[in-house]
């Protein structure tokens, strides 16, 4: 029985538990303040459909909550989200899909998927370590609902690779494109040169008003290079919100007197500990090599049992720790077990059937029968019926508590069955490691975070800091009394969520994109620290005003005006007379080809006119002056060395379809979502 077909009969656990989490997010999202990501307004748009806030915070919330982050994870789910809409009638017209024997074998075969290849299967140990832990996320229920989240995730991404594959076929290289390609690089010129590089030129040389820069951006400013993207330039403060001294001691004043009333309390610790922690009831077991630096914890492992540890501070909280058990056991443990599955784990009758299975399966190996040939032929766990029923060594915490109780608490060699809420598992405990001292405790813990008062102090600060600043310069003055430091954030993008030291700042980006130039921000809470942000310029796609970039057309100017000036000084002679007249050298360039037409010794910029001049005039002429991307050049070309003829041009057909096919899928999704009119609104 495939996994798939395992989690499906246990769908209505299933819902219930998503269905949870989901109440709780939106939940959660109502009592939240700030970044209007959490409204259900629409984001953007394509193809003529909406994409609402809550619809993407949901995939990267659910997308971090198993395992996955980093700056990239929202745009990648934007990716996935804006092509999956744009691709959905192509991928439904084809009927591509992954069946649920394909994805067993993905996981545990040998079928491949890049994106399983490059985001688990790295290597031989990453693809043994994920296999393990895709075969032990089937026994619990926990498990199985992040192993449903990863087959959802993984499916997407394997569904858009076989349309991939589909597409990239139909890229084609011909062969007078290989014949061209191959004469490209292997044609080469040589020839002598005079240059006068631009940066052995004065600007002092040539005279550029201000009329010559206004007449240069006009003639320039629609080029590629000065094409400017929206963006918004920001200058910001943050004053921070700590927790002061009195809310530390506050936090430790609250545990003591918990502490008091604990050593009293007639109510179990599991009661005591809950109705403190609001609810939630905190244990866990340490090991001795644990807590051994740590003066507080390794009394675990000295006080009286019963004791109390603290209040102590550990990391950002502070804690009250009773010890309530110390034993000892093994540290890991490995088994080999057949899994009789239940439909309804509940169905007492189901699972007395079962049993009696279970009982049947054990005579037989106790009179010696095959366990590998029994696992395979009758467990219904595909993560480990192919091994013969094996999970290797695993600690405690991996698998639902009767199983993990049954292996950890049974000498190896001990055969029995037990059951869960998956069936009825005949287990045969093989290896225990080396027997650890551990101790059981009870947890009460406070994370040191500012109280109310201190909060509000702090927001009073910053607001005042931000009615304050009415310009610029004012801005600046306050921030220098106040000893805050100022930033900047330039060119930031719509999109943009981390900017310039500050993670989770969508907030303030939406600020900026909806503020006027010269406005300040209301304070914004950012990873502890209120922001407020002062609106330098905004800057929208398209044609670049001039003041924006008035500084690169003067460059501009100037070097347009060092070429005319010296393309006129290099129009007469020959190459010694020219390099003479102009304070240069005669120099040579061999073996270069149109392909590559860089000349490394004259600078870092290629300069495809020279070259192409190079194999254009006749061996034995002078060219005119030719103003260039590093200078100015007079070139007389001395020999061209014609290709090698042949007729078979397969390896240079070959790399341009490589080449081609290479960068296929991130043109093809580029050019579909502009065709498809993206509108990306995300702040």
């Amino acid at each position: 029985m495939s996994i798939i077909k395992q989690i499906r009969d246990r769908q209505g656990l299933l819902v219930a538990v998503i269905g949870l989490g989901m109440g709780l997010f939106i939940l959660g999202d109502l009592f939240s303040s700030g970044n209007n990501q959490g409204s259900s307004d629409s984001i953007g748009e394509v193809n003529g459909e909406s994409i609402s806030a809550r619809e993407f915070q949901m995939e990267v919330q659910e997308r971090r909550r198993i395992g996955f982050n980093g700056d990239q994870l929202a745009n990648e789910v934007w990716s996935d989200m804006t092509t999956g809409i744009v691709l959905r009638e192509d991928i439904e017209s084809l009927g591509l899909m992954v069946s649920d024997e394909e994805y067993d074998e993905m996981l545990f075969g040998t079928a491949f998927s890049a994106y399983l290849n490059q985001a688990f299967y790295s290597n031989k140990d990453t693809k043994a370590f994920w296999q393990e832990n895709f075969r032990a996320m089937l026994l619990s229920d926990k498990g199985v609902r992040d192993f449903l989240a990863y087959k959802r995730l993984i499916v997407k991404k394997r569904v858009k690779e076989k349309y991939e594959k589909l597409v990239t076929p139909g890229i084609y290289s011909n062969s007078l494109e290989g014949k061209y390609d191959y004469i490209g690089g292997s044609e080469k010129a040589t020839f002598n040169y005079v240059l006068k590089a631009f940066n052995k030129i004065e600007d002092t040389e040539v005279e550029v008003t201000d009329s010559d820069v206004k007449a240069y951006y006009n003639a320039h400013k629609e080029d590629a290079e000065y094409a400017q993207k929206a963006g918004r330039n920001i200058t910001f403060v943050r004053i921070p919100l700590q927790a002061s001294p009195e809310d530390a001691q506050a936090i430790q004043d609250d545990l003591s007197a918990l502490r008091a009333a604990w050593l009293s309390s007639n109510d179990s610790d599991s009661l005591f500990v809950a109705t403190a922690n609001d609810q939630a009831f905190t244990a866990a077991s340490f090991k001795l090599a644990d807590v051994e630096i740590d003066v507080n914890e390794a009394q675990f492992f000295t006080a009286p049992k019963d004791s109390i540890i603290g209040p102590y501070k550990k990391n950002q909280t502070y804690r009250l720790s009773r010890v309530t058990e110390r034993y000892s056991e093994p540290d890991s443990a490995s088994c080999r077990h057949i899994l009789l599955k239940a439909t309804n784990p509940a169905d007492s009758a189901e699972m007395a059937e079962l049993m009696q299975r279970a009982d049947s399966l054990q005579r037989v190996l106790k009179r010696g029968g095959s366990f590998e040939e029994l696992a395979s032929e009758y467990s219904e766990d595909p993560g480990s019926k192919s091994t013969g029923g094996f999970y290797d060594l695993f600690p405690r915490g991996r698998m639902v508590a009767p199983f993990e109780n049954f292996c950890f608490e049974n000498a190896p060699g001990t055969l029995g069955a037990v059951e869960t809420s998956f069936g009825v598992h005949v287990i045969e405990v093989m290896e225990h490691t080396q027997s650890i001292e551990r101790a059981r405790v009870a947890v009460i813990e406070r994370t040191i975070e500012p109280s109310l008062s201190t909060a509000r102090a702090s927001f009073n600060i910053a607001r005042n800091f931000a009615i304050a600043a009415n310009s610029k310069e004012e801005f600046m003055q306050a921030a220098g009394d106040a000893g805050y430091a100022t930033s900047e954030a330039l060119d930031i993008e719509r999109n943009a969520t981390n900017i310039s030291g500050l993670r989770n700042a969508g907030e303030l980006v939406s600020w900026a994109y909806n503020a006027e130039v010269d406005e300040v921000s209301n304070p914004v809470l950012i990873d502890k620290n209120y922001v407020v942000g002062y609106l330098d310029r905004i800057t929208e796609k398209g044609v670049p005003p001039f003041e924006y970039v008035e500084n690169e057309m003067r460059t501009g100017a100037v070097k347009q005006a060092k070429g005319e000036l010296y393309a006129a000084k290099m129009a007469e002679g020959t190459l010694e007379q020219i390099a003479e007249a102009v304070a240069s050298t005669v120099e040579s360039a061999s073996g270069i080809s149109l392909k590559n037409p860089r000349i490394s010794e004259a600078g870092s910029l290629g300069e495809p006119e020279v070259v192409g001049k190079a194999f254009a005039i006749p061996v034995g002429n002078i060219s005119a002056p030719i103003i260039g991307n590093n200078g100015v050049w007079v070139i007389a070309p001395t020999q061209v060395s014609e290709a090698v003829e042949k007729t078979d041009f397969l390896t240079e057909q070959t790399n341009l379809l490589n080449r081609a096919r290479g960068a296929a899928t991130i043109r093809l999704n580029n050019a579909m979502l502009e065709a498809a009119g993206l509108e990306d609104n995300r702040n």
